[in-house]
């Protein structure tokens, strides 16, 4: 048997437990701000300085025609959806487990979100789902690449073909990832980034949209980067004539968050290769170890953006000890992990009402819509419920660490195998005696 549970009074099989801060701050980062501040640059109107930077570096990177940064991925969505010209009576196929930015400016267009069930094993949205919930209303599909590892695109665009959909991707935890070498971002009608801080391209706040298509980019930049910006790049005879005024909100990204994602962009790939080095390894030494099942990786995600690491928590294997108890032992031998915390939109009350009452653009949506509207509860989901119960979460450790990633699988290991103990526990509400 391993040494005693660190939780029972034992020496922890992580003596050190890491720190996870996100983003790394090189004295380049510290050292652009300051100039740009002391420049006062501190608004864009037209597309320039570091805004500018930043839209090249994505637009040589994917290869695309328009690239247009925004305040924040939310607001890059809302853009995406905008920009495609959707509107009331739209029905927009979306998953339900994502986070919540990739559904709720749905609802701002006044189109209809209609939400998917997830694969079990990856938590992506589910091509077999998508197709049964397809009606002839449907207009769009929305996608997330889920923790960084690609949606089944070929599936996806066989469907997209079929039914003649627009696709929108969600790639906020996908920066840099790939399909069958193809880089996620590229599938897509118009693809989206955020740039917040917890990302692999961090500006703090920020998002970035990605299209070849000329009117999504205008009508994008005329819902928010009205009057100089919309001059300079609004060149179309149907939309040049409103550049003046724009369509009403402000979406411009500030020059610090565009100069720290910049920078942050240029190590895009080392970050990338990093956390593909600690945790396929750490997925290959968990292997094995009952209770945890490393997250699946399949053979098309050839490059894995690892937002979060995320496995599965396999009760049964330890004779149902509790998710509660069998993660505190862990974290008292100084693995930092933790239960998943977000749950599928269908849990949430908001998709659990015909009327919440809401106001878009100034208007309560219409009563055609609502009577379409649908209302959803536990267990429409299954996959979705079971892949967000059953999963934790550990941080997607970037910098090489292999000694620490072996600390981790004794921690595990350790756990296991005294789980009886851990077992008993539970029932008495006592350490076991030494």
């Amino acid at each position: 048997m391993s040494s005693r549970l660190s939780l029972f009074g034992g020496k922890p099989a992580v003596p050190h437990p890491p720190t996870y801060s996100w983003p790394p701050i090189t004295n380049s980062d510290t050292a652009l701000i300051v100039q740009l501040l002391q420049r006062k640059e501190l608004s864009y109107y037209g597309r320039e300085g570091e805004v500018r930077e930043l839209e090249d570096a994505f637009k040589t990177y994917f290869n695309v025609r328009f690239a247009l940064a925004m305040s924040s991925g939310t607001a890059a969505l809302h853009s995406a959806f905008f920009g495609l010209g959707l509107g009331e009576g739209d029905e927009v196929l979306a998953p339900t487990f994502t986070f919540l930015s990739t559904v709720m400016p749905i609802f701002v267009v006044n189109a209809l979100p209609v939400l998917v069930d997830a694969e079990p094993d990856t938590g992506n949205i589910d091509p077999a789902d998508i197709e049964r919930r397809i009606t002839p209303q449907t207009k769009a599909l929305v996608i997330t690449h889920m923790q960084g590892h690609a949606c089944d695109m070929s599936r996806i665009m066989d469907l997209v073909r079929k039914h003649r959909l627009t696709l929108i991707e969600d790639c906020s935890h996908a920066h840099g990832a790939s399909h069958k070498e193809r880089l996620l971002g590229t599938f897509g009608d118009a693809s989206v980034f955020s740039l917040q801080g917890s990302k692999l391209v961090a500006a703090g706040q920020g998002g970035i949209l990605l299209t070849n298509d000329q009117e999504i980019y205008e009508r994008a930049t005329l819902l928010g980067h009205f009057k100089v910006r919309a001059m300079e790049e609004v060149t179309s005879d149907q939309y040049r004539p409103f550049s003046g005024t724009g369509y009403g909100l402000n979406y411009r990204m500030h020059p610090f968050a565009a100069g720290l994602a910049k920078e942050q962009f240029k190590r895009l790939d080392a970050y990338l290769q990093g956390r593909n080095d600690n945790l396929l390894y750490l997925s290959s030494r968990l292997k094995g170890i009952p209770g945890i099942a490393p997250p699946v990786v399949r053979d098309y995600a050839t490059r894995h953006g690892w937002f979060t690491y995320r496995p599965f928590y396999k009760s049964d294997e330890l004779e149902g000890l509790s998710l509660p108890t069998y993660l505190k032992a862990l974290q008292a031998e100084g693995v930092p992990i933790q239960k998943a915390s977000s749950l599928p939109l269908h849990l949430e009350p908001l998709f659990q009402v015909e009327d919440d009452h809401s106001y878009t653009y100034g208007r309560t949506t219409s009563e055609a819509s609502r009577s379409t509207r649908q209302r959803y509860q536990p267990g429409d989901f299954p996959h979705s419920e079971h892949y967000a119960q059953s999963t934790c979460t550990l941080p997607p450790f970037t910098e090489p660490m292999p000694e620490i990633m072996d600390q981790f699988v004794e921690a595990f290991s350790k756990v296991a195998e005294q789980a009886h103990l851990l077992r008993d526990y539970e029932r008495t509400g006592y350490p076991h005696p030494k």
